[in-house]
Protein backbone atom coordinates (compact mmCIF):
# COMPACT_ATOMS: atom_id res chain seq x y z
CA UNK A 1 0.00 0.00 0.00
CA UNK A 2 2.76 2.46 0.92
CA UNK A 3 4.67 1.59 -2.24
CA UNK A 4 1.57 2.40 -4.34
CA UNK A 5 1.39 5.80 -2.67
CA UNK A 6 5.08 6.43 -3.31
CA UNK A 7 4.71 5.42 -6.97
CA UNK A 8 1.78 7.82 -7.33
CA UNK A 9 3.87 10.60 -5.78
CA UNK A 10 6.68 9.89 -8.22
CA UNK A 11 4.28 9.92 -11.17
CA UNK A 12 2.78 13.21 -9.99
CA UNK A 13 6.14 14.88 -9.65
CA UNK A 14 7.27 13.60 -13.06
CA UNK A 15 4.21 15.18 -14.68
CA UNK A 16 4.71 18.36 -12.72
CA UNK A 17 8.38 18.63 -13.67
CA UNK A 18 7.42 18.18 -17.33
CA UNK A 19 4.89 20.99 -16.96
CA UNK A 20 7.45 23.27 -15.29
CA UNK A 21 9.99 22.54 -18.03
CA UNK A 22 7.37 23.37 -20.66
CA UNK A 23 6.53 26.67 -18.96
CA UNK A 24 10.24 27.54 -18.77
CA UNK A 25 10.69 26.64 -22.43
CA UNK A 26 8.00 29.13 -23.42
CA UNK A 27 9.37 31.89 -21.19
CA UNK A 28 6.60 31.71 -18.61
CA UNK A 29 8.90 31.86 -15.60
CA UNK A 30 6.31 33.34 -13.26
CA UNK A 31 3.90 30.50 -13.90
CA UNK A 32 6.71 27.96 -13.54
CA UNK A 33 7.66 29.46 -10.17
CA UNK A 34 4.03 29.35 -9.09
CA UNK A 35 3.84 25.66 -10.04
CA UNK A 36 6.97 24.94 -8.00
CA UNK A 37 5.42 26.62 -4.95
CA UNK A 38 2.11 24.79 -5.35
CA UNK A 39 3.83 21.44 -5.89
CA UNK A 40 5.99 21.90 -2.83
CA UNK A 41 3.03 22.56 -0.60
CA UNK A 42 0.88 19.79 -2.11
CA UNK A 43 3.48 17.02 -2.49
CA UNK A 44 6.08 17.85 0.13
CA UNK A 45 3.79 19.44 2.70
CA UNK A 46 5.90 22.56 3.15
CA UNK A 47 5.64 26.09 1.77
CA UNK A 48 8.41 26.65 -0.77
CA UNK A 49 9.25 30.02 0.80
CA UNK A 50 9.97 28.20 4.08
CA UNK A 51 12.20 25.70 2.27
CA UNK A 52 14.15 28.53 0.65
CA UNK A 53 14.74 30.26 4.00
CA UNK A 54 15.65 27.14 5.99
CA UNK A 55 18.79 25.08 6.36
CA UNK A 56 18.61 21.65 4.70
CA UNK A 57 19.01 19.99 8.12
CA UNK A 58 15.88 21.75 9.38
CA UNK A 59 13.87 20.68 6.36
CA UNK A 60 15.13 17.09 6.68
CA UNK A 61 13.90 17.06 10.29
CA UNK A 62 10.49 18.25 9.11
CA UNK A 63 10.38 15.61 6.37
CA UNK A 64 11.26 12.89 8.91
CA UNK A 65 7.79 13.27 10.40
CA UNK A 66 6.39 11.85 7.15
CA UNK A 67 7.52 8.33 7.94
CA UNK A 68 8.22 6.12 4.95
CA UNK A 69 7.75 8.88 2.40
CA UNK A 70 10.49 11.16 3.73
CA UNK A 71 13.14 9.98 1.26
CA UNK A 72 10.89 10.29 -1.77
CA UNK A 73 9.70 13.71 -0.66
CA UNK A 74 13.30 14.86 -0.13
CA UNK A 75 14.21 13.81 -3.67
CA UNK A 76 11.07 15.50 -5.03
CA UNK A 77 12.05 18.63 -3.16
CA UNK A 78 15.54 18.43 -4.64
CA UNK A 79 14.01 18.28 -8.13
CA UNK A 80 11.84 21.32 -7.39
CA UNK A 81 14.88 23.18 -6.07
CA UNK A 82 16.81 22.35 -9.24
CA UNK A 83 14.00 23.83 -11.31
CA UNK A 84 13.99 26.88 -9.05
CA UNK A 85 17.76 27.20 -9.56
CA UNK A 86 17.29 27.22 -13.33
CA UNK A 87 14.62 29.90 -13.07
CA UNK A 88 16.81 31.99 -10.76
CA UNK A 89 19.79 31.60 -13.07
CA UNK A 90 17.70 32.71 -16.06
CA UNK A 91 16.57 35.77 -14.10
CA UNK A 92 20.16 36.70 -13.28
CA UNK A 93 19.78 35.76 -9.62
CA UNK A 94 23.03 33.82 -9.33
CA UNK A 95 23.08 33.75 -5.53
CA UNK A 96 19.56 32.33 -5.32
CA UNK A 97 20.43 29.72 -7.95
CA UNK A 98 23.51 28.72 -5.98
CA UNK A 99 21.52 28.36 -2.77
CA UNK A 100 18.83 26.25 -4.44
CA UNK A 101 21.45 23.97 -5.96
CA UNK A 102 23.23 23.61 -2.61
CA UNK A 103 19.99 22.66 -0.91
CA UNK A 104 19.15 20.18 -3.67
CA UNK A 105 22.59 18.65 -3.37
CA UNK A 106 22.16 18.26 0.40
CA UNK A 107 18.78 16.52 0.01
CA UNK A 108 20.08 14.15 -2.66
CA UNK A 109 23.25 13.32 -0.75
CA UNK A 110 21.35 12.66 2.47
CA UNK A 111 18.84 10.31 0.81
CA UNK A 112 20.93 8.62 -1.87
CA UNK A 113 21.36 5.39 0.09
CA UNK A 114 17.59 4.97 0.43
CA UNK A 115 16.96 4.96 -3.33
CA UNK A 116 16.72 1.99 -5.64
CA UNK A 117 19.96 1.02 -7.41
CA UNK A 118 18.66 2.53 -10.67
CA UNK A 119 17.74 5.79 -8.98
CA UNK A 120 21.06 5.86 -7.15
CA UNK A 121 22.84 5.80 -10.51
CA UNK A 122 20.75 8.73 -11.74
CA UNK A 123 21.18 10.79 -8.60
CA UNK A 124 24.90 10.08 -8.23
CA UNK A 125 25.30 11.67 -11.66
CA UNK A 126 23.20 14.64 -10.53
CA UNK A 127 25.33 14.98 -7.39
CA UNK A 128 28.47 14.98 -9.50
CA UNK A 129 27.03 17.62 -11.82
CA UNK A 130 25.94 19.74 -8.85
CA UNK A 131 29.40 19.50 -7.31
CA UNK A 132 30.91 20.87 -10.49
CA UNK A 133 28.22 23.53 -11.05
CA UNK A 134 29.30 25.50 -7.97
CA UNK A 135 32.87 25.95 -9.17
CA UNK A 136 33.38 29.43 -10.64
CA UNK A 137 33.89 29.18 -14.40
CA UNK A 138 37.47 30.56 -14.21
CA UNK A 139 38.40 27.58 -11.96
CA UNK A 140 36.91 24.86 -14.17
Amino acid sequence: MASDYILRLIDQIALLLAEILQLRKFGRAGEAQEQISKACLKNIGLPFALVKRSAPETILEMLATGGGTQHVRAIMLAELLLQDAELSESAGQKREALISRAQARAFIAHNLGQLSPEDQTIYRAKLDALSHSDVPSKDR
